[in-house]
């Protein structure tokens, strides 16, 4: 009777260690699972967590937040509604852009640049994205499209013409003048 006892409990005893293996086995195989999806898991969580200037992808979105830029640099600090038709139509001409789409467009990356206070910090992320997505030639443009906006309200004011030849300096547009 003891025998059977002892053969019994020892056969639960392994039971119950092949299954505590099992399932530390099993956690393991998660652990290795989680940390091979863990890339991609990154990579999806800085799409999906930009917000600000991060979310620009475009240069034709650069090139009107610069237009932007430019408009607030005027001494009122907002963009009045002559600024803002300007750079609409600069936008369908020069950019080829659908009239429709160019409202949207303009009114979205207003309010995404809304709390900036410095019309001048958006010079360098935008100038750093579009020195990487630009030609030469069409950052030469965008200088002459920044100056018509500058120039909508009648002359340019001093803080304008100093960002557009901050633009101008960041893009090495000066050099080849």
């Amino acid at each position: 009777m003891a025998a059977i006892i002892g053969i019994l409990t020892g056969l639960a005893m392994l039971v119950f260690w092949f299954g505590r293996a099992a399932q530390n086995a099993h956690h393991i195989t998660d652990a290795a699972n989680q940390l091979s999806n863990l890339p991609r898991k990154m990579r999806h969580a800085k799409k999906t967590n930009r917000s600000g200037l991060s979310l620009i992808s475009d240069p034709r979105e650069a090139a009107c937040v610069l237009m932007i830029g430019v408009a607030r640099s005027a001494a009122q600090g907002t963009v009045t509604d002559a600024e803002s038709e300007t750079i609409k139509s600069l936008l369908i001409e020069n950019m080829k852009l659908p009239k429709d789409d160019t409202s949207d467009l303009v009114d979205n990356l207003r309010w995404l640049t809304r709390d900036i206070k410095q019309p001048d910090s958006v010079l360098r992320p935008m100038t750093k994205f579009l020195r990487k997505t630009v030609s030469g030639n069409e950052a030469e443009d965008l200088a002459h499209m920044l100056t018509e906006v500058a120039i909508t309200g009648g002359m340019a004011a001093d803080k304008q013409m100093h960002f557009i030849r901050q633009y101008r300096d960041m893009m090495g547009l000066n050099a080849a003048a």
